[in-house]
């Protein structure tokens, strides 16, 4: 029985691949009516909260009756409990200090100062103590343990520095966070293009799948806007950047499991790490590894929990890239696209899949509430490339409620 604890993001993606390979799966979760009902129906869903700890987790698994036999964290944040079960278990798992360095962006950025691993300058500002920016202008900010993006801006100047750390120390929810620290990390900005590098750990080591390129909105936000999913050998930066993959698993000590490292390459320094985690990305990277260079990342984040060697076979030459159909006006969806016409008739082009209905409310500083659709491609990475730069840049969204003086509607 595998254990795939509060599945979220691809870690719903992951429970329904396992669910559908026939292996008998145990969810523990708070949020069951985010799972597909044939999940549901096969697996074993009961009702967990990480308040309860792991001490409930256990209690869960002796009730289930069934022998587990590997433990995946199903979102971000409840990598360190899942580690925990796992290694009360017996069964494969990350330590509990590598855990929590993958967790806390504070202590990731001290190891990576302690064991070579390069990163941007860093300092942590915890809440009532927000003074004059500690670091030149432009800086980044961001929360300690939040994902997704959420409440990350670039600051250029004091004013800009004071409100990004305003919105880090306030109150409010987090969307899925059971108890988010309050803590801002003010980090220089690395200019540079930005990838992340997906794969796995299991028996024989770790393994990359994917490059992948990431395209991000206008600052000051770094909503994610566009991946393309290439193997590491398409990619102009595949041995760089395997190379710095390698060595971050090793400095993080990531035993077993998927990993998800967040990178820029640096004119003079080369690589940055950004983050690293150890969980599958979120945002259909997956879905666009599995389209790309063909691996299954949730088949191997399951066999891996499981102690088994995951075997995907050759690498495809393909990369298979998405582009997401943002607003960036409040109002309305109409449930019209501008300009998608070009990019659905490429011969790349494989699918449209809306992401919200007409008549949605949309917000553009909100990334959970401003995706209206994204486009799929999949062919050579340079083509790829510039279709997705250029839905990006060119295909509008058609908003109700704006000023009628615009009419073309409002650029995604």
């Amino acid at each position: 029985m595998l254990i795939v604890v509060q599945p979220l993001s691809a870690g719903v993606r992951l429970a329904a691949r396992v669910v559908e390979s026939g292996v008998p799966c145990l969810i523990p979760t708070q949020f069951p009516e985010l799972l597909p009902p044939e999940v549901r129906a096969a697996a074993t869903v009961v009702d967990w909260h990480p308040d309860r700890g792991v001490p409930e987790l256990l209690r869960l698994v002796g009730e289930s009756g069934a022998r587990p036999t590997g433990v995946v964290a199903g979102f971000e944040y409840v990598v360190p409990e899942s580690a925990e079960l796992a290694r009360a278990l017996g069964l494969p798992a990350l330590g509990a200090d590598a855990a929590e360095a993958v967790r806390q962006k504070d202590v990731m950025r001290r190891w990576c100062a302690e064991r070579g691993v390069a990163f941007p300058r860093s300092v942590l500002v915890e809440p009532g103590s927000a003074g004059p920016c500690p670091l030149p202008f432009p800086v980044v900010v961001k929360p300690v343990d939040c994902g997704g993006s959420l409440m990350v801006s670039l600051c250029r100047d004091e004013e800009e520095y004071g409100r990004a750390c305003a919105t880090v120390h306030g109150p409010g929810e987090v969307r899925f966070h059971p108890n988010p620290r309050r803590a801002a990390l003010v980090e220089e900005y690395v200019e540079g293009p930005e990838f992340s590098l997906d794969g796995w750990v299991d028996v024989d080591g770790p393994h990359l799948a994917s490059v992948t390129t990431k395209f991000l909105s206008a600052e000051p936000d770094f909503f994610e806007m566009g991946h393309i999913a290439t193997a590491p050998d398409g990619s102009p930066h595949g041995v760089l950047l395997e190379e710095f993959a390698r060595r971050v698993v090793k400095a993080f000590e990531l035993s077993v499991g998927p990993f998800h490292i967040e990178t820029r390459i640096d004119r003079d320094r080369g690589p940055v790490l950004i983050e690293v985690g150890a969980r599958l990305a979120g945002d259909n990277i997956p879905e666009l590894v599995l389209a790309g260079p063909g691996v299954d990342l949730c088949a191997a984040a399951a066999d891996a929990a499981r102690g088994l060697r995951h075997e995907p076979g050759p690498l495809s030459p393909v990369s298979a890239g998405l582009a997401f159909v943002t607003t960036d006006r409040p109002g309305t969806f109409a449930g019209t696209l501008a300009g998608a016409e070009p990019f659905t008739s490429a011969p790349e082009f494989r699918e449209l899949v809306p992401e919200a209905e007409p008549g949605a409310v949309l917000d553009p500083g909100d990334i959970f509430s401003n995706r209206v659709a994204r486009i799929h491609f999949e062919g050579a990475l340079d083509r790829v490339e510039r279709l997705v730069a250029s839905v990006i840049g060119d295909v509008r969204v058609d908003v109700e409620g704006v000023d009628p003086k615009d009419k073309e509607g409002v650029r995604a």
